[in-house]
């Protein structure tokens, strides 16, 4: 499960503009590899009360990946498209991957 900030840089100061939250859970037994299921609710700027819901495969190990947008709601209203996932960093020994970037 996850309810995870959602900021404008990849600076723990940054601003705060919404929130990831779903779900995770490992899809492959040998890569590091997740299924996910995510929602990324906006609490402020333009997009506010806004969301785009996601599912798919992320391969951490591969540097930029993309997933399917399954939903969308407010300014995103029938937008559908996919997601980028870029890996900013990762501690392989915890297998927690931090995502740079989600365009």
């Amino acid at each position: 499960m996850a309810d995870d900030s959602l900021i404008e840089t990849t600076s723990p100061q940054s601003k705060l503009v919404g929130r990831a939250q779903g779900l995770y859970g490992s899809a492959c037994q040998h890569q590091l590899a997740i299924i996910m299921s995510m929602s990324f609710v906006f609490v402020d700027g333009p997009n506010n009360g806004s969301c785009i819901s996601l599912l798919g495969n992320n391969r951490s190990t591969v540097p930029v990946r993309k997933m399917p947008i399954v939903g969308d709601t407010g300014v995103f209203l029938l937008t559908g498209g996919y997601a980028i996932a870029q890996t900013h960093r990762a501690d392989f020994k915890s297998a927690t991957p931090l995502l740079d970037a989600m365009l």
